[in-house]
């Protein structure tokens, strides 16, 4: 399909990737097209260490630059295997060529590009939830709370952390507590140093209300915040192996932090942590994980299934071997066609070219990679019970680990 779309292009279309002399131009397409500040746009790309010219991609009528793409190569944990991703994000249209259809043509650009480059899965975040539909995104759910402050600053604490702010030397400790609480999930950013460091340049976050607790001198949790016009957001909060009870005071200081500032509480938290565990207590807290209530929701999309399917195998096999049951296969599908079916025969799992008896649409086949939810919502007539509960099995459900500090 996105070759058909690049086929059908007018004649005066150029898309290429985009030159260090592009950059007033991409800055003034930004800034016609979207109310966030110009500066932040800014930051992204030439204060991001991962951003290469190649990963940007433009739009050209007549020598003029009217829509532009961005990928922003990262490193994503799927079920805890490190894989290659692109977020897309500075999504932009001069708006006098807007219905053009040059964002759909560069977005597939984009995604032929990450192919090229060997990744694996694309994300994004988006209220045009229908027009990246039409280009295989797909929303995954993570839970969006919003709290009143006052109950968020009387959260409980039993005194035995304490909660100091985040200073620039930091950074190690909190990442290798990041590690540490990412291993094994989904969606989680594999981040370095750098990496960190360069977020924090658009990030905008709020040095009260980023906050350590430390335990014997040593820093075991910590919280990040920033403050916006029309509420003060939780960006991420993490905590070594079995110090969850710290995630109360960190909380307790958000909510202080935006009682003074009188501004509501929210926070997009992993469905099964201790954050989330710890706002769905409080009295006044509303939350949902639809994407009718939740602004912005997340998007991914399969890139390259064969790829994906190699870093996943192994733990696949690991499945079948304590699951063991009638032989069976399981065809897979991604967006531009491309598919691939699992052969399940007692404890061995193999990749065929040929369809399986039983197949996931591309939804089916993402949630299911993710761990977003049960896999057996089939293409197919629903299967007996012993091959539901074999394919269950398979892609056991794991909820999605993303921050807000991660967003592009």
């Amino acid at each position: 399909m996105g070759t058909d779309v690049l086929r059908s292009a007018p004649m005066a279309l150029r898309i290429r990737s985009a030159r260090p002399g592009d950059l007033p131009q991409i800055y003034d397409v930004l800034n016609a097209a979207f109310d966030t500040p110009i500066e932040l746009f800014m930051a992204q790309t030439e204060r991001d260490s991962t951003c290469r010219w190649r990963h940007a991609r433009v739009a050209e009528v007549d020598g003029r630059i009217v829509a532009h793409v961005r990928v922003f190569a990262r490193t994503m944990l799927v079920r805890g295997a490190p894989v290659r991703a692109g977020g897309i994000g500075s999504v932009a249209t001069l708006p006098q060529h807007e219905g053009s259809g040059y964002a759909t043509v560069l977005l597939y650009d984009a995604i032929q590009e990450m192919h090229r480059l060997g990744m694996v899965v694309a994300y994004l975040f988006t209220d045009r939830v229908s027009f990246y539909e039409r280009v295989g995104f797909r929303v995954v759910e993570q839970p969006g709370f919003r709290v009143r402050p006052q109950e968020a600053a009387a959260t409980p604490v039993d005194g035995i952390y304490a909660i100091r702010p985040v200073e620039p030397d930091d950074v190690a400790s909190l990442l290798r507590i990041y590690r540490t609480a990412t291993v094994g999930t989904s969606g989680a950013i594999v981040r370095t140093e750098s990496i960190w460091r360069d977020a924090q340049t658009w990030l905008g976050e709020d040095h009260a209300g980023c906050v350590v607790a430390e335990r014997a001198g040593r820093p075991v949790a910590y919280l990040r915040a920033r403050s916006r016009p029309d509420d003060y957001q939780i960006l991420e909060g993490e905590h070594m192996p079995g110090h969850d009870p710290a995630i109360a005071p960190l909380l307790a200081t958000a909510g202080r932090r935006a009682k003074a500032l009188r501004a509501p509480l929210v926070a997009s938290v992993p469905g099964d942590h201790a954050l989330a565990t710890a706002l769905r207590s409080l009295p006044s807290t509303t939350w949902s994980t639809g994407i009718d209530h939740v602004a912005h929701p997340m998007m991914m999309r399969v890139v390259s299934l064969d790829r994906l399917l190699d870093a996943l195998l192994p733990q696949i096999r690991d499945r079948a071997r304590t699951h063991r049951g009638e032989p069976f296969s399981l065809t897979l599908h991604a967006p531009d066609g491309e598919q691939a079916t699992l052969a399940v025969s007692g404890a061995s799992v193999s990749i065929r070219r040929r369809n399986g008896a039983y197949a996931l649409d591309e939804a089916g086949t993402l949630a299911a990679l993710l761990g977003q939810r049960r896999a057996t919502k089939l293409v197919r007539p629903r299967p007996p019970a012993d091959a539901a509960r074999r394919i269950d099995s398979l892609f056991r459900q794991a909820p999605l680990h993303f921050w807000n500090s991660d967003r592009i």
